[in-house]
């Protein structure tokens, strides 16, 4: 057998053996790594800002507006909010999970 098969086998006696408190721990771990974030009204309120032309979209100039003035500030709470990884920069990764707003434009489409 490979050096490497042996590798991933150990790994997932590994995993197999873990208490039920370090998996939950490594599921919240998980849950953090992912910038998904649901829809509120202070994300709204920080989507309508930077969305300037109303379509329901940050397009390049608006997001990078965003990340310009969360560089400058970064400890605006608002902003702060979506730094998932809480690196001091919001990155277009962090900036395309912000969920549209109901009823803007981007939302309808996903829901219709």
């Amino acid at each position: 057998m490979k050096h490497s098969h042996w590798i991933s086998i150990t790994a997932a006696l590994i995993v197999c053996a873990a208490s039920p408190a370090a998996m939950a721990k490594a599921k919240q771990a998980a849950k953090a790594k992912d910038p998904k974030l649901p829809p509120s009204a202070e994300s709204a309120q920080v989507f309508h800002k930077y969305d300037v032309d109303h379509n329901g979209t940050l397009n390049v100039d608006e997001a990078t507006a965003m990340a310009n003035d969360y560089r400058h500030n970064p400890s605006d709470p608002a902003l702060k909010h979506f730094d998932t990884d809480h690196d001091g920069i919001l990155s277009d990764q962090e900036i395309m999970a912000i969920p549209a707003p109901k009823g803007t434009p981007k939302a309808k489409a996903k829901s219709g």
